[in-house]
């Protein structure tokens, strides 16, 4: 078993299905969780404040982060946030984009550069981004969506080589379809023989967000030592049609 036992993680967006279940794993592994939250009396952040291991704090990812002031640095970070907004290109405009680029790359750039500048990831730490198959599957409607993923991915790999030098490892989880609200969301808006055909691309089916999580939890243990730069593909087999 992956152990996690005094090791301090970092988890922006613990408020999300995903990553609130990243964070459950990490405190059943003996891990302690800052996990940040940008919906207020959010249900997973209060479900998850019943451990004392766990701490939150309020952090709106179009905004550079201004709450590490803390002392203590981490022995990991996973960034899970991201949000989505289904749009033909030929109605793509600088507003949307802004807000989309911001929630889903932005936020990881400034963060990592605020954690790195005050010295806040321990050597040999660990730094795991959530990203998306769209990266690599795009579809219509969703141009933006896949270009701010991949660009993640992308700024994962050149974080990798800067910060190998101090054993610091990054990888990145690439997923498929999870169930989360946003996919049920999504669903709602289709309908029962488009789910199907949607479903159908999927041969292990569709993902529940344990299915990222313990995943996860391997690349933060030390038995990723010798794991960095990465892509790990969680996509229940959708890229086999590819």
């Amino acid at each position: 078993m992956h152990s996690l036992a005094n090791k301090r993680i970092l988890v922006t967006g613990a408020s999300s299905a995903i990553g609130a279940q990243i964070a459950r794993d990490i405190l059943l592994l003996g891990g302690q969780v800052l996990g940040t939250f940008r919906t207020a009396h959010a249900t997973q952040i209060e479900q998850l404040s019943a451990d004392d291991s766990f701490e939150s704090v309020y952090w709106d990812a179009l905004n550079e982060p201004d709450f590490l002031g803390v002392s203590s640095a981490f022995d990991g970070w996973v960034h899970c946030v991201g949000t989505i907004h289904p749009q033909p290109i030929k109605y793509l405009n600088e507003a949307g984009n802004e807000r989309l680029f911001g929630v889903n790359y932005f936020s990881a750039t400034h963060m990592a550069t605020a954690l790195v500048s005050k010295n806040l990831l321990k050597p040999g730490a660990s730094v795991v981004f959530i990203s998306s198959v769209s990266s690599h599957y795009p579809y219509r409607g969703g141009a933006s969506y896949a270009a701010s993923k991949a660009a993640l991915e992308t700024f994962a790999k050149a974080l990798a080589l800067e910060l190998s030098a101090k054993k610091i490892r990054v990888n990145t989880i690439v997923c498929g379809l999870v169930n989360t609200p946003i996919y049920q969301a999504s669903v709602a808006v289709h309908s029962p023989a488009e789910v199907q055909r949607m479903k159908e691309k999927y041969p292990l089916g569709i993902g529940e967000p344990s299915d990222v999580s313990m995943p996860c939890v391997f690349l933060l243990s030390d038995n990723s030592r010798w794991m960095t730069g990465a892509q790990l593909l969680l996509d229940g087999g959708l890229m086999l049609n590819a």
